[in-house]
């Protein structure tokens, strides 16, 4: 039997392009990032973890892929 026609599934989590909300500083996050997430420049929390995806607080840009 051929699996030619089976797809492979795509993962759902990406690494995304964050802007802090404060400062504007550009950061990589992980979607489903599990620890809090601070800005180097001023220490403002970026990402919170909830179970699944994470809380972004800021504006996603883009993904880093």
């Amino acid at each position: 039997m051929k699996k030619a026609h089976i797809e492979i599934p795509k993962p759902s989590s990406k690494f995304q392009k964050v802007n802090c909300e404060e400062c504007g500083e550009l950061q990589v996050v992980y979607s489903h990032a599990s620890t809090v997430v601070s800005c180097n420049s001023c220490g403002n929390t970026i990402s919170e973890p909830t179970g699944s995806k994470a809380k972004i607080n800021g504006k996603i840009s883009g993904s880093a892929e």
